[in-house]
Formats: C-alpha cells, sequence, structure tokens
C-alpha cells in the first residue's frame, strides 16, 4: 500500500480529536482517555524519530495486515495499548468507510509498538508526559561529532531532537530526496523562563565543580528541571531518562539567547506583516 507517512499520520489526528470531543461530550471519560493515549502514542512516534520505521511497517502489513492484533499484545493486558485496539476494532462499523483507512492506521501504529516491543516504554511515556522534559534521542560532545553521525547514517531517526553538549538541536531527514539538516532548537527556554519568574528557589543545591553536580543528579534526577548551584551560578538542570543524563543550562546565558532568539522572531513576523502580497502593484 503507498501512503504518505506524514499525511497518514495528519489525517488520524484529526480523526482523534473528533472522536475525543465526542466521547468528552457524552461524559465517556473512559474512551476519552484512550483517545488521548492515541494522540500521545502518535507523538512518541514523532518525538523518537520512528516515523519512517513506521512508514515501513505499514508497508509490509498492507491493507489485510491492519486489521489484525499483534501476538505480542497477548502480554499486556489490561494496558492502554490492548483497550485502545479494541476500541479502535469496535469503531470500525460505525465508522463512515472514507475514515476507516484512519482507524486502520492507528490499529496498525499499536501493532508496531507492539511488535518493536515498546508497549510498556509508550504506557510509561503517557502516564508520566507532564513530568517529561523535551525528548531528546542522542548527545554528542561536538559539533563535528553530531554532523559525522548525521551524514553517516544511512537512514538516521527523523524529526527527532538531539543534544550536542548541553543545547538542544533539532535535526531532520527526509527519504524522499535525501535531505538532512540540523538548527539550534529552543526547547527548554520557555519552561525556564517560566519558572524563573517564580523565583529561584532559596534552597538548591550548591556544588563547587560540575562533575559534583552531575554525580548527585544522577542519584537524585530533576523531574523533570531543577536549580543547582555550582561555583556561584545558577544552573538550570534538565532530566533526559533515554540518554541516562542531565544537560546543565546556565540560567543567565540561556535567558538571554532566550531574549534575544523572541526578538528575531518578532522582526521576522513583523517584515512579514508589511511585506506585498503576490500578485500587489508595485
Amino acid at each position: 500500500m503507498q501512503v504518505k507517512i506524514h499525511d497518514a499520520l495528519a489525517e488520524t489526528a484529526i480523526l482523534i480529536a473528533s472522536r475525543r470531543q465526542a466521547a468528552n461530550l457524552k461524559g465517556l471519560a473512559e474512551e476519552e482517555k484512550l483517545w488521548l493515549y492515541l494522540r500521545t502514542l502518535s507523538y512518541f512516534v514523532n518525538v523518537t524519530g520512528q516515523v519512517y520505521r513506521f512508514e515501513d511497517a505499514l508497508e509490509e502489513m498492507g491493507d489485510v495486515g491492519q486489521r489484525y492484533v499483534s501476538a505480542r499484545m497477548s502480554a499486556h493486558t489490561n494496558t492502554c495499548a490492548q483497550q485502545a485496539v479494541e476500541l479502535l476494532l469496535n469503531s470500525l462499523s460505525e465508522t463512515p468507510s472514507p475514515e476507516q483507512q484512519h482507524v486502520l492506521v492507528l490499529v496498525a501504529l499499536i501493532n508496531f509498538i507492539a511488535d518493536t516491543g515498546q508497549v510498556d516504554e509508550v504506557e510509561d511515556f503517557f502516564n508520566h508526559l507532564l513530568d517529561l522534559a523535551p525528548v531528546t534521542v542522542a548527545h554528542f560532545i561536538s559539533h563535528e561529532e553530531a554532523e559525522a553521525w548525521l551524514k553517516g547514517s544511512a537512514e538516521p531517526p527523523s524529526p527527532a531532537r538531539i543534544l550536542i553538549g548541553d543545547e538542544y538541536y533539532q535535526f531532520w531527514y527526509e527519504r524522499e530526496d535525501n535531505t538532512r539538516g540540523m538548527c539550534l532548537d529552543y526547547a527548554i527556554e520557555p519552561a525556564l523562563e517560566a519558572l524563573t519568574a517564580r523565583g529561584i528557589p532559596s534552597q538548591r543545591p550548591s556544588f563547587a565543580t560540575r562533575a559534583e553536580a552531575e554525580a548527585w543528579l544522577m542519584s537524585h534526577p530533576a523531574n523533570p528541571y531543577s536549580f543547582v548551584e555550582i561555583a556561584g551560578e545558577h544552573y538550570f538542570a534538565v532530566h533526559h531518562p533515554r540518554l541516562k543524563r542531565h544537560s546543565l543550562h546556565h540560567v543567565a546565558s540561556a535567558l538571554n539567547a532566550w531574549e534575544e532568539r523572541k526578538k528575531v522572531v518578532e522582526r521576522e513576523a513583523a517584515l512579514e506583516a508589511t511585506a506585498p502580497s503576490d500578485g500587489a502593484s508595485e
């Protein structure tokens, strides 16, 4: 089956939003939770860079294959995944024909998660989503190391965030023309701005060196953020459980960079608003 994966996932997002709203209006809290789970499931596949892996699995399944429930689901009874796939299959008979394909893509998505052994991870991701910092899939010491990995990988996970040192980067790979790249991503600055606006806690761990702070954070992980002091300076610790590490962001420097970024965005928006539209007379 030929399918453009990004289009397919966009269509499922519309379906999920509609069904979730309907469940909410009917007071069906448990069903609404399952539609929220399905939205989170799609988000998980995106932020962990598995979109093309899922596209390949979807192609292998085909139209008939999408109707089955993975045999590996039998080990995950009473999970959101098991309940969601039952909800989807039970809803097929009441789903208009044009939308049935979107339902089956969601069934295939659950099967993909089960077949790749990720049910428990997604379950935990769903239950603790609000306790997670923006997800990163890899860490590199330098730009050169990150670029070598990006260029050398036959098919890197995409789209996804990575860490270079303590900085977030968004990177992408497009299978259709093999283009790939990355750019600085201000992923945690909004949270840092909001938390510092309330005031940095007066009671915070203090360390003489970064190594001491990192050692302490390994046994006292941030959930997902925490302020620490290193050599008299304020730092924002961000927990990355998938990488088993913390990034440490110098508070003053990060906030200054964020203010500069917001100014750039404002200038670009102003220029776009005043630019003549296509076909306008000169």
